[in-house]
C-alpha cells in the first residue's frame, strides 16, 4: 500500500514538475514561497506580467484534477494538455500583437495629419 502512494506522489511530482518547466521557459516567474513549501498537497503559482494584458497568473494544482489554471483578465482557462495550453498562450500573445499593430497605425495617422503637404 505505501508503494502505491509513493508511486502515485512520484506521478503527481513529475506532471507538476513538465508544468513547472513549461511555464518558465515561457517567461512565467515562481511566486515567492513556491519552492520552500515541499507540500505535495499544495498549489504553486507563477506570475507573468505583460504590458499590453497585464498579469497572467498559472496555479498548478496538485490534486486528483491534474493539469494549470490560467486567469487572464479576470477569466479563468483550465488546461491539461499541453498543446491547448501552448495554442491558448500564442493566441494571447497574437491578440496583443494585433492590439500594438492597431496603436501604432492609429499613433502614425495622427502624426500623418499634422503634417502640411
Amino acid at each position: 500500500m505505501l508503494r502505491k502512494y509513493i508511486k502515485k506522489i512520484g506521478r503527481v511530482w513529475k506532471k507538476m514538475s513538465m508544468y513547472r518547466s513549461y511555464l518558465l521557459k515561457n517567461q512565467f516567474w515562481a511566486k515567492k514561497g513556491n519552492e520552500k513549501n515541499e507540500n505535495l498537497e499544495g498549489e504553486k503559482i507563477f506570475i507573468k506580467h505583460d504590458s499590453e494584458i497585464g498579469g497572467i497568473y498559472a496555479i498548478i494544482n496538485n490534486n486528483d484534477r491534474k493539469g494549470v489554471k490560467i486567469i487572464v483578465n479576470g477569466e479563468e482557462h483550465w488546461f491539461n494538455n499541453f498543446d491547448k495550453l501552448d495554442s491558448f498562450l500564442g493566441r494571447l500573445k497574437q491578440k496583443e500583437d494585433d492590439f500594438m499593430k492597431i496603436l501604432r497605425r492609429k499613433n502614425m495617422s495622427a502624426k500623418l495629419r499634422t503634417l502640411e503637404i
